[in-house]
């Protein structure tokens, strides 16, 4: 057997929210791996003629996306064997999005590659910023979330988590079912970066990719820091979502909030 191969799509354009940090990450726990930068003017990404271990692509501008679907669309039948084959592949943010049937931009619709029976509608007046907690099979996942786009459609066959009531939300804010998970394909807009904040996922990942018993990075510290954050994100007194206009977290003032409690402790130390 070679030397695992993984490739990411794009990086001089998907690269935003500091997500470049899950293939950082990954190479810490693959020192031995051979990661492979595809550039957009790359006449043919490395999954057209080989099946990498992961095909990487992270968040990027939205004019970004189409010169992606462009780019990508001449191996849109090689996506779809790879996929269907079971190669890993992880995009994340508004990655998945050029794999939508479409992205909706006020009265323009720009054709995506069709591969997920998605829309994306997009809102450059409004971003939504979000924390999420769900369950991926059986496993609290932890993300966030920066985006202009919704998204719309039924994932209720192939999501990839499940937002705990109150605690997130899915492919827009009416369902809980974010992303898509297609065999070992995962497309989410839950940034983070995902792999840096989910040991547990981390360790999925690298098992679905051939790794027979995955080691991770920095191990003792990512799992410190995901008990705390899973601790954080459970606490019904913290707010997961930002306010729609104003973009500002909104604050509970009643006399239990987080402020008066700490305000009390304050008033009696003084």
């Amino acid at each position: 057997r070679g030397q695992m191969k993984i490739e990411i799509l794009f990086p001089e354009y998907a690269n935003l929210v500091g997500d470049m940090g899950n293939m950082l990450y990954l190479k810490g726990c693959l020192p031995q791996a051979e990661f492979i930068e595809t550039p957009i003017t790359t006449a043919a990404p490395l999954f057209a003629t080989e099946a990498p271990a992961l095909v990487y692509m992270g968040p990027m501008a939205e004019a970004a996306q189409e010169k992606a679907i462009a780019r990508l669309a001449p191996n849109k039948g090689r996506i779809a064997q790879l996929i269907e084959g079971g190669t890993c592949f992880l995009f994340t943010g508004n990655a998945m999005e050029v794999l939508f049937k479409e992205i909706r931009d006020g009265g323009r619709v720009i054709p995506g590659l069709g591969l997920l029976d998605l829309t994306a509608v997009r809102n450059f007046e409004h971003r939504y910023n979000a924390n999420f907690l769900g369950d991926f099979q059986g496993m609290p996942l932890l993300g966030c979330k920066s985006q202009f786009t919704l998204a719309y459609g039924d994932n209720s066959q192939n999501y990839f988590a499940k937002a705990e009531p109150g605690r997130g939300s899915g492919l827009n804010r009416e369902t809980p079912l974010e992303g898509v998970k297609q065999n070992n394909f995962i497309g989410t807009y839950l940034i983070g970066p995902l792999l840096v904040m989910n040991p547990g996922f981390t360790r999925w990942l690298l098992q679905a990719m051939g790794v027979g018993a995955p080691a991770l990075a920095h191990e003792e510290a990512v799992e410190l820091a995901y008990a705390q954050r899973l601790k954080e994100f459970r606490d019904p007194l913290v707010h997961m979502e930002k306010e729609g206009d104003t973009n500002q977290l909104r604050i509970d003032f009643s006399p239990k909030s987080w402020y008066n409690l700490l305000k009390s402790k304050l008033r009696k130390k003084g």
